[in-house]
């Protein structure tokens, strides 16, 4: 079995040498590990059979909220394999056949909710329906014993900040400097993406993971409380819900209870919208950067990375200091940039039965074919709108930021006592997020009484200014500053998505993973019933309804549904944000109870 590792884990990130048992076979690892990284590690890509087509897939995303594939674990079905860390004899069951009717239904199957008959008879018609309902691969009900009660735990704090990257660890040190009970609540590892920078980031002068290290450290210090490996699952009208899913099998249920809260919960990166997109080996940035520089693993041995973004050409760097091949394809013609760039590119096609093996591109008057192990998209991202929305905020689009919360110079959101920062407010850079965090954590002080604080903010919001400029988005985030006050939405259209590689409405290019949405489905949606409002092709398609609840679907949906109207994004609108923010297992919700001790 070939293996993508090629050196050891960080220090702090090392963990014991376990084996592990899959579909029978076993696989090395180490406890560090979730189950995804591992079998990526081990040549592993294909992980799960999509729910309706049974087509191959793999993750995307390592991030807990991305759950675009589930396997058997220990006897548990529909569990997260980017959540679960190994322990010695972990038993892993990797579902990989599929159906001999699925070959000849997949042609004629519509995989949203908007039924085309495959044959016309008035009779045969239901049963044909009938058969395709119960072909959906959907794991079998389980029965698991339920405890009589799973404690509770009651969270409560002055402040609650949601993300555990450098705005957050920003925005807590400030609030523990002005007396603020603080918590923090992060669902992968205190110190964020930067923690996986091993170069400088732009307008710092020490590598990224050295300067997250050392924020995490005095965080810890200066005693903010943090609830790791735990995600903020909802904002209800009676309560805020959190949940981990440690320990496997119940996992820890918390109310959380606080005064203010600060959002930090970073960007999602944007899958790329392309033939055969779906594929195992095919994954984000994020995803990349991060089994590189803390595991030690590379995610291909010829990646092709899609789009020549700042941080596309950052990952491009990082993999070329372990002899990986790369190279960067991006829609436009014209701009500068480091390595090998193939510009203008028009539509992209992925090949592969059970993983990627090669990539077909067409630009002006030419057709490529590379050979290609994985495909990285870095094309775009999008702030991670969902904790913000469900707590109330406003969220508007803007072409430079995308979707994002409104908020004003000192991170205050449109909802009392709620703030935003770094990559949640759509900014692009590591120093940014830093003083977004800083000022969000003292406003968040000042909304509690701690009127000492106004005069380092407003220090602080001088230099805010100035670094905004220096990068380049001072004018999308006055933009932003000014809708805070009007309270005006803008109507700004696009021209295209900037994720979009695709000629036309395809059957075999996914917006969503989960339920197996194609574009050739929202094209219909629109084109067909003339549905122009993401809230209502939500409801005709089904998209977003699904595992990730729309983290990866429905700001591609929205961009798409934009651009083949020619209405604005905020015209069509980003479908409401609804809690939970994961799934939580029915077994844990039917047991829950306050621990009043």
């Amino acid at each position: 079995m070939s293996t993508l590792r090629v050196k050891e884990p960080t220090a702090d990130n090392r963990g014991e040498t376990v084996s592990i048992d899959v579909n029978g076979t076993t696989v090395k690892g180490l406890t560090s590990e979730s189950i995804s990284v591992t079998l990526y590690a081990n040549g592993i890509k294909f992980f799960d059979r999509s729910k309706k087509l049974y087509r191959p897939r793999g993750f995307f995303s390592l991030h807990p909220q991305a759950r675009t594939v589930m396997i058997n674990v220990n006897g548990m079905l529909a569990t997260n394999p980017s959540e679960i860390y190994l322990t010695e004899g972990l038993k892993v069951h990797i579902q990989q056949k599929r159906p001999l009717s699925m070959h000849f239904f997949e042609s004629m199957i519509d995989t949203s909710l908007l039924h085309k008959p495959i044959v016309k008879n008035r009779l045969i018609w239901p049963l044909a329906l009938r058969f395709i309902a119960n072909s959906i691969n959907n794991p079998e009900p389980a029965e698991y014993e339920t405890p009589h009660s799973i404690p509770t735990i009651v969270e409560k704090a002055d402040l609650v900040v949601v993300g555990g990257g450098v705005a957050g660890l920003s925005a807590a040190i400030e609030a523990r400097k002005y007396g603020l009970e603080t918590l923090l609540i992060d669902d992968v590892e205190l110190g964020g993406e930067m923690l996986c920078d091993e170069l400088e980031p732009p307008g710092m002068s020490e590598p990224g993971c050295v300067f997250a290290r050392n924020l995490r450290k005095k965080a810890l210090e200066l005693g903010v409380r943090v609830l790791s490996k735990t995600t903020l699952v909802g904002f209800f009208e009676d309560a805020v819900l959190a949940f981990s899913p440690h320990p496997l099998g119940s996992g820890t249920p918390y109310i959380i209870s606080a005064k203010a809260y600060v959002v930090a919960t970073g960007a999602v990166d944007l899958p790329c919208i392309f033939a055969n997109n779906d594929l195992p080996g095919i994954i984000d940035a994020s995803s990349a950067l991060r089994m590189l520089s803390i595991h030690g693993v590379v995610p291909g041995k010829n990646v092709a990375v899609l789009g020549a973004t700042e941080r596309g050409l950052r990952l491009v760097e990082h993999l070329k200091k372990y002899a990986v091949n790369t190279i960067v394809l991006d829609k436009s013609k014209n701009g500068a940039g480091k390595g090998d760039i193939v510009r203008g590119v028009k539509e992209i096609i992925a090949i592969g039965k059970d993983k990627v093996e090669a990539l077909k591109i067409k630009r002006d008057g030419e057709e490529l074919k590379l050979n290609v192990d994985c495909i990285i998209c870095a094309a775009s991202t999008n702030p991670d709108i969902k904790i913000s929305a469900q707590a109330g905020a406003k969220i508007t689009y803007i072409k430079e930021l995308g979707f994002v919360p409104i908020h004003d110079l000192f991170m205050r959101t449109l909802k009392s006592n709620l703030f935003v920062a770094g990559g949640a407010s759509g900014s692009p850079y590591g120093i940014l997020h830093v003083i977004e965090g800083r000022i969000a954590g003292l406003s968040a002080a000042i909304s509690l009484n701690k009127t000492d604080a106004e005069a380092e903010r407003d220090a602080l919001v001088k230099e805010y200014r100035s670094l905004l400029q220096k990068f380049g988005i001072s004018d999308p985030k006055e933009k932003m500053f000014r809708y805070f006050e009007t309270k005006v939405v803008p109507d700004e259209k696009i021209t295209e998505p900037p994720t979009l590689f695709c000629s036309g409405p395809r059957r075999n290019a996914f917006v969503c993973f989960c339920e197996d949405i194609r574009l050739w489905d929202l094209y219909r949606s629109v084109s067909v019933y003339g549905f122009t409002c993401l809230e209502k092709v939500k409801r005709s398609t089904g998209i977003g309804t699904a595992r990730c609840q729309g983290r990866l679907c429905l700001v591609n949906s929205a961009l798409y549904i934009a651009y083949i109207t020619g209405l604005s994004p905020n015209v069509v609108g980003i479908a409401r944000q609804r809690p939970l923010a994961i799934s939580i297992p029915i077994n844990v919700l039917a047991a829950m109870g306050v621990n009043k001790a």
